[in-house]
C-alpha cells in the first residue's frame, strides 16, 4: 500500500479489494471453519468409537472371567468386525486363547494365537504368542513341532523366555546337553533374585542331577 496516499484514499482502495477478493475470502472462511468443525467431529467420533470398544472389551473380559466360551467368542466377533486393527483385537484373542487354554481347547486356543502372529503389529504379542503356542505343543508332546514353532530372527527381549522353554522342551525329549546349555543361557540373560531365575535354577539343578546318575549308570554298565 502506498503510505503517501491520505486516510480517505487508503480507505477506498481497502474497501474496493475487500469487494473484488469478497468471494475468495468467504471461500477460506468456509473452508477454515469446516476444517476446525471436521476435525471436532473427528475428535468425538474417534472418541466415541473408543469408548463403545472399551465397553465391548470389558463385558468379553467378563464373560471369559465366568469361562462362558460361546458368549466371548461371540462378543469377539463383534470386536473383529466392528474394531479390527486396534489394541482390543489384539487383546481380545489373548483373552479367548487363554480361556480355550484353560477348557484345554488347546487346538481352539492355538487358532487364537495364530491369529495374533499373522495379524498383530505388536512384536511383544507376537512374542507372546508364539511362546504360548509352543509351550501347548510341548503340553501336547509335540516336541518337534514346539521347537520349529521357536524359530525366529528376533527374540528381542523375550530371549530367556525362549531359552527356557527350549531347555523344557529338549529336557522333554532327554537331550540333557541342550537342556542345560539353554536353561544356562537363559539364566546369563535374567538378573537372580526373582522368581524365574530361581525356577529355572531348580530345573537345571534336576538336569544336572539326571546327567550325574547317567555317569553312575554307565560306569556301573562298564564295570
Amino acid at each position: 500500500m502506498d503510505y503517501n496516499l491520505t486516510d480517505q484514499q487508503q480507505a477506498e482502495l481497502i474497501k474496493n479489494w475487500l469487494k473484488e477478493n469478497a468471494k475468495f475470502l468467504s471461500a477460506v472462511l468456509i473452508l477454515g471453519l469446516s476444517g476446525f468443525f471436521g476435525g471436532q467431529y473427528y475428535r468425538e467420533s474417534n472418541l466415541k468409537q473408543t469408548e463403545m470398544a472399551s465397553k465391548l472389551f470389558s463385558e468379553m473380559e467378563y464373560s471369559v472371567r465366568l469361562k462362558r466360551i460361546s458368549q466371548s467368542q461371540s462378543l469377539l466377533q463383534q470386536i473383529d468386525n466392528d474394531f479390527a486393527d486396534t489394541p482390543y483385537q489384539d487383546q481380545g484373542h489373548l483373552l479367548m486363547s487363554k480361556l480355550f487354554i484353560d477348557a484345554t481347547e488347546y487346538d481352539n486356543a492355538i487358532i487364537q494365537l495364530e491369529f495374533l502372529l499373522d495379524n498383530s503389529e505388536e512384536e511383544s504379542l507376537q512374542h507372546i504368542s508364539r511362546l504360548r503356542i509352543a509351550r501347548i505343543k510341548l503340553q501336547q508332546n509335540f516336541l518337534d513341532e514346539a521347537l520349529t514353532t521357536l524359530q525366529t530372527e528376533s527374540m528381542g527381549t523375550f530371549e530367556a523366555k525362549y531359552e527356557e522353554i527350549k531347555g523344557d522342551i529338549y529336557s522333554e525329549k532327554g537331550d540333557l546337553l541342550q537342556a542345560r546349555e539353554s536353561y544356562r543361557r537363559a539364566l546369563d540373560l535374567m538378573l537372580p533374585g526373582n522368581f524365574d531365575y530361581d525356577f529355572i535354577q531348580i530345573k537345571l539343578k534336576d538336569i544336572q542331577n539326571k546327567e550325574s546318575l547317567g555317569s553312575v549308570d554307565t560306569e556301573e554298565d562298564t564295570a
